[in-house]
């Protein structure tokens, strides 16, 4: 069988802990400019790839693409968020089938 396996390091890197507090805070900007635009980027956004990068919006047709614009126009943000916006609104509804 195939088990997986699992590795845990602690960072103890100055360095390397502060470029993730970085990171982190780059991608905590996007995502609160995100929140804030929602209603801006609906409904053009629904059925795209939305990329998000200094405090930007980028859609395209995959993510590649969505991905490719927000680092091109932002090389230096490492904290791009990226997701599909789906078309449907409302929840999502599962069911276990057997």
């Amino acid at each position: 069988m195939n088990e997986s396996q699992v590795e845990l390091q602690e960072i103890t890197d100055p360095g390397e802990m502060a470029r993730s507090r970085s990171q982190r805070a780059n991608a905590r900007r996007n995502s609160d400019w995100l929140q804030a635009h929602w209603p801006e980027l609906l409904p053009a956004a629904a059925g795209k790839f939305l990329a998000v990068a200094g405090q930007q919006a980028y859609l395209a047709d995959s993510p590649t693409e969505a991905w490719a614009l927000a680092r091109s126009a932002h090389p230096d943000d490492d904290g791009i968020l990226c997701q599909y916006v789906r078309l449907e609104r409302g929840p999502r509804f599962y069911a276990n089938r057997r």
